[in-house]
């Protein structure tokens, strides 16, 4: 059945409709797009984007579509209607619905894009089943077919030109009654309502109830007599319920989990990630579209820059494939110039601005994780072309982004005739670049007219413009492109020395954006923490930042953190947007700022203070916020917003991660009780990693390969054919196991003093070091 078709991609692909599934195949190199949802009515309906903030249970979503699991609630009534399906072939879609008995359930069919559909649904009620069918340029005698049928009596039928045409009738009261004498209502109720002979949309209306609830199949195929009798025997079949049951268990076991401290963060991540992925057909590419109701603004799908790297990042927890979609979602929109824009959606793009240029940086961690050459490859050289793209000559001999001509950065937005989502070439648009757009740092600032620019040098800007240097030198590196290897280090140091000399006020003890006058900005946010995530403060200017400002509760610590505008602003009570609001973005840079400059037991508390606001509002509501008060809860802004979930990476990363300046680290420096992380995967290897006051633990593939007796950080953990190094933190004397050696004796270093000698017993390596930060190196065999 499923030969014709050139690709089939099976998803909940429609930005208005969670709790339903698109089948989004080609065809003889056309489209030939079907889609399901679920309404559901007691007193009012909900189906289409109503059902957004009704969402009460953000369950998984397998990447491969393999198990899912959705609910929603009719508040406020606490019963949640859920939705579980499997995708369980290349063209099959099993699923259970339960619901209380007083609730009636609509299964709608309908046209996923509008304008695509180029076919008809028709209905049998006496076999609870709707078909569609779907023709074909150039293919005659023949089309593309869908069959979905349920397992429940039905009690209302009916046929639409378009599904809103049937929202609109179940608002009214119900479909149809699909009675042999009323059969002819199933269709002329509907008919009566518009003129149209090709149906766009059907309708079941039935019941369902907690136990055992309501199945169903949905098949696309070419032969619908076929995929009628296939359907009907697997419903009958009794199978569904131990399919959906086998499928969940074996999807919960293969994904990474943890238990104990930071619980539950790498699930939120993946069900808040996935369930907002969409698949974009022009771009050929399934990925988290931001959030779906800011997919339903822009047409169907959007990226935003910033959004997209970062969500990106948090795929990569889970699935390498949405992780390289959604970095190419954003480098495909690159304009000429190089530029990469704001955002590109559906329905427009913004080609006057960009946003923070932190590609270079998540695209070496995402490779890092899963090396993926030939993605590296492809996203290289876009992203040398953005990174030159800010300094370049725009036509005039005037920098795109250096409107002083002093080498540093600020931010803009392009003046032109071209359209530009939300205008251009105002101070408004050049604060969307800031990707903070309403942030008081900007409140009195001046907008260049001239030059495109704010008359601001601002340190979150070039420092990341710094970062995005050093990640693109070691990007080079690993390419094998040496010049520009060396051309990119040799920018780092050029920016990381203005950022030293121009924008560090000494007086305050923090870097600080400077006006064009000279006159230094006294409005702080998290960017003026950015220098450290760039590695362009001193060790003595790092501690300054951290005790005197960031650990100052006047200004950025407290129960949760941290504000982006600094308590003692005047703008802090706004807690509107960025105007005080937490943010997941600028959480996650701080956080890595911390652990560049080896604040460990600062990095531990900010990750814990990050991981409750999450939860607090993930374990009652299910929410993964844009933004979060400052005190706690969701800010008002978008309720299902994918970079939210940075709070628990955050949480996560203290089990293991990778930096370019760290390497491989992980421990965390005596955390408060002990946690289990389970199951991650990294460059193809599965590691389970326990962190606790008494314990740090790493297994790689199964077998044990490192143990101390305390809560430790470790870093740059490389294991060669020639030996082990790495470096540790610990609080107190720890006794350390290590069994990467595989026999015989070893040659043990620590802080590169005098060698000794060890022998290795059953595998096992054991030493044990003072507090303090050490550096250790093992050398095995021949180098002895």
């Amino acid at each position: 059945m499923a030969q014709d078709f050139s690709e089939v991609h099976i998803g909940a692909y429609d930005a208005d409709a969670w709790y339903g599934i698109v089948f989004e195949s080609k065809a003889y190199g056309q489209r030939v797009p079907f889609a399901i949802r679920i309404g559901s009515k007691t007193g009012t309906f909900l189906d289409g984007n109503r059902i957004f903030d009704a969402v009460s249970l953000v369950g998984p979503h397998a990447p491969d579509g393999s198990y899912s699991l959705l609910g929603w609630r009719h508040r406020p009534r606490a019963a949640t209607i859920t939705l579980e399906w499997s995708r369980i072939d290349e063209t099959t879609v099993v699923g259970r619905l339960k619901a209380p008995q007083d609730v009636q359930l609509v299964l709608e069919a309908y046209s996923p894009g509008a304008g695509d559909f180029a076919g008809t649904y028709s209905v049998r009620p006496e076999e609870a089943q709707i078909n569609g069918e779907h023709f074909v340029d150039g293919v005659f005698g023949k089309a593309a077919h869908f069959v979905v049928a349920v397992d429940r009596p039905v009690v209302g039928a009916g046929l639409f030109s378009e599904v809103n045409q049937l929202q609109k009738m179940m608002d009214a009261g119900q479909l149809a009654s699909p009675s042999k004498e009323n059969k002819a209502a199933v269709v002329g109720v509907q008919l009566a309502v518009d003129s149209h002979q090709s149906h766009g949309a059907a309708g079941l209306q039935f019941a369902a109830s907690a136990r055992p609830g309501a199945h169903f199949v949905a098949k696309i195929g070419w032969n619908p007599a076929q995929m009628s009798e296939y359907v009907h025997r697997l419903l009958a079949s009794g199978q569904i319920d131990s399919i959906l049951d086998r499928k969940a268990e074996s999807y919960a076991g293969r994904r990474p989990h943890i238990t104990g401290l930071f619980a539950g963060a790498p699930e939120a991540i993946g069900n808040s990630l996935f369930w907002n992925s969409l698949y974009v057909p022009s771009l050929g590419l399934e990925f988290p579209s931001i959030s779906r109701n800011w997919a339903h603004g822009f047409g169907g799908w959007v990226v935003g820059e910033w959004d997209c790297f970062f969500g990106s990042l948090l795929t990569n927890v889970e699935d390498s494939q949405q992780t390289s979609a959604g970095v190419r979602a954003i480098l495909l929109a690159q304009s000429p110039n190089g530029v990469v824009p704001n955002v590109d959606a559906a329905n427009g793009i913004s080609p006057d601005r960009s946003q923070p240029p932190v590609g270079a940086y998540i695209v070496w961690k995402n490779y890092a994780r899963n090396p993926d050459i030939e993605q590296l490859r492809w996203a290289y050289p876009r992203l040398k072309k953005w990174h030159e793209w800010w300094l370049a000559n725009r036509g005039d001999g005037q920098a795109w982004r250096d409107g002083n001509q002093d080498g540093l950065l600020e931010w803009g937005s392009d003046r032109g005739a071209t359209f530009s989502v939300g205008g251009r070439g105002f101070l408004v648009q050049a604060k969307w670049e800031s990707g903070m757009d309403d942030s008081p740092m900007y409140d009195d600032v001046t907008y260049n007219p001239k030059t495109y620019t704010m008359e601001l040098d601002d340190v979150g800007l070039n420092s990341l413009y710094a970062l995005d240097a050093e990640c693109l030198a070691k990007i080079a590196a690993i390419l094998g492109y040496e010049d520009d290897n060396r051309r990119f280090v040799a920018e780092y140091d050029r920016v990381k020395g203005l950022v030293r000399q121009l924008l560090w006020n000494e007086q305050d003890g923090i870097f600080e954006n400077r006006y064009w006058d000279g006159r230094f900005s006294k409005r702080l946010s998290p960017t003026n923490f950015y220098p450290l995530v760039a590695g362009i403060a001193t060790s003595k200017q790092a501690k300054r930042m951290v005790r005197e400002h960031l650990l100052n509760s006047e200004e950025f610590w407290g129960k949760y953190v941290i504000p982006t505008i600094s308590r003692n602003d005047p703008a802090f009570q706004d807690q509107y947007y960025w105007r005080g609001d937490i943010w997941g973005p600028t959480n996650y840079l701080v956080y890595q700022a911390l652990n560049r400059y080896g604040e460990d037991e600062v990095a531990l508390e900010f990750a814990d203070k990050s991981y409750d606001l999450f939860m607090e509002d993930w374990q009652a509501h299910q929410r993964t916020n844009e933004q979060y008060y400052a005190w706690g809860g969701s800010a008002g802004g978008d309720v299902h917003y994918t970079w939210g979930a940075l709070l628990c990476l955050i949480g996560m990363q203290q089990f293991i991660d990778e930096n370019p300046w760290d390497g491989l680290r992980f421990g965390a420096l005596q955390p408060p009780r002990e946690g289990q992380l389970l199951g991650v995967m990294w460059k193809e290897h599965r590691y389970d990693v326990t962190i606790g006051p008494a314990l740090t633990s790493v297994s790689r593939d199964g077998q044990t390969r490192f143990v101390a007796d305390a809560g430790v950080v470790v870093r740059n953990y490389s294991v060669t054919p020639d030996g082990l190094s790495f470096s540790i933190k610990t609080a107190r004397t720890t006794r350390i196991e290590t069994m990467e050696a595989k026999s015989g004796a070893v040659s043990l270093m620590v802080d590169g003093g005098p060698a000794r000698h060890l022998p290795v017993r059953d595998g096992v390596v054991t030493f044990t070091v003072p507090a303090g930060s050490h550096s250790i190196a093992e050398t095995w065999g021949d180098r002895l």
